[in-house]
C-alpha cells in the first residue's frame, strides 16, 4: 500500500514471557475474536499502564482493564481466564475509570499466589481491540520483558499519500469527557435501546462491550459445566 507509516508502540503491562496470541487456552483470544496482540504469562503481580491516554474500562470484577491511547487505540488488558472471582476478592485498582495515565504508571495489582492455589491460569491477553482496518498492523515481539521497560507490540497504520496528518492540539487545555459507568448486567441489545447506533461508533466504548463479551463467555461456560456435572450425576 503506497504512503508512509505510523507507529504506536504497546509496552509490557507486567513483567514476564510473551507469546503468541494462538498460546491463550480461550479461543475468545486465540481466534483474535476481539482483536489481535500477544499474551504474557506473568512473574508478578503488579500491573502498569501499557499506553499513555485515559482508563476507558475496569470491569467489576476487576480481571480486565481498558484503555484509549492519545491516538485513539483501543487496548484491553484481560489478567487470567475464568478468574472472576479471585479478582474480585483480591485486586487492588488504583485507577478510576476516565482517569489519565502515562505508559508506566501503576494501575492495579494482582494476587498471583490466589491464582496458583485456585489452579488458575495466569496467562494475560493483551489485545488491540477489533483493529480491522486494512491499514493496520500488529508486530509482536515475544520473549521476556519488564513491565513499563519494552514494546509487546507495535501498532503499525499505514498512512495514504493523500492523508494529512492530523494537527496536535494543545493538551494544557485538554479535558476528557467523563467516561459514563454502565452496569455490567446490560446486554448488547440494553446498550444499543439505551443508547443508539451511536453509541457503537463511538471507539471509547468498545473496550467496555469487550470487557462484557468475555464475562459473559465465562459466565455461560461456567453453566454448561454445571449443567454437565448434574446431569452426570444423575445418571
Amino acid at each position: 500500500m503506497a504512503g508512509k507509516s505510523r507507529e504506536f508502540p504497546i509496552y509490557a503491562p507486567m513483567s514476564g514471557q510473551v507469546v503468541s496470541l494462538a498460546e491463550v487456552p480461550d479461543r475468545t483470544f486465540s481466534d483474535k475474536t476481539m482483536g489481535d496482540g500477544v499474551a504474557i504469562i506473568p512473574a508478578e503481580g503488579q500491573l502498569y499502564s501499557p499506553v499513555s491516554g485515559y482508563v476507558a474500562a475496569v470491569a467489576e470484577a476487576k480481571h480486565a482493564i481498558g484503555f484509549q491511547t492519545e491516538s485513539g487505540l483501543n487496548i484491553l488488558v484481560h489478567v487470567g481466564l475464568e478468574a472472576h472471582d479471585i479478582t474480585r476478592e483480591t485486586t487492588v485498582v488504583h485507577v478510576k475509570e476516565g482517569q489519565r495515565v502515562q505508559a508506566g504508571d501503576l494501575v492495579a495489582e494482582y494476587n498471583l499466589d490466589a491464582f496458583k492455589e485456585k489452579e488458575i491460569n495466569t496467562i494475560t491477553p493483551v489485545v488491540l481491540i477489533n483493529e480491522k482496518e486494512d491499514n493496520t498492523e500488529i508486530i509482536p515481539n515475544v520473549g521476556q520483558v519488564l513491565a513499563g521497560a519494552g514494546e509487546i507490540f507495535k501498532v503499525v497504520e499505514i498512512v495514504a499519500q493523500d492523508e494529512q496528518e492530523p494537527e496536535e492540539q494543545p493538551q494544557e487545555h485538554e479535558e476528557k469527557p467523563e467516561v459514563k459507568e454502565e452496569d455490567a448486567s446490560n446486554s448488547l441489545l440494553d446498550l444499543f435501546d439505551s443508547y443508539g447506533a451511536d453509541y457503537f461508533k463511538d471507539p471509547k466504548n468498545l473496550i467496555k462491550l469487550g470487557v462484557m463479551f468475555v464475562v459473559t463467555v465465562g459466565v455461560l461456560v461456567t453453566i454448561f459445566v454445571l449443567l454437565g456435572m448434574y446431569l452426570n450425576g444423575g445418571k
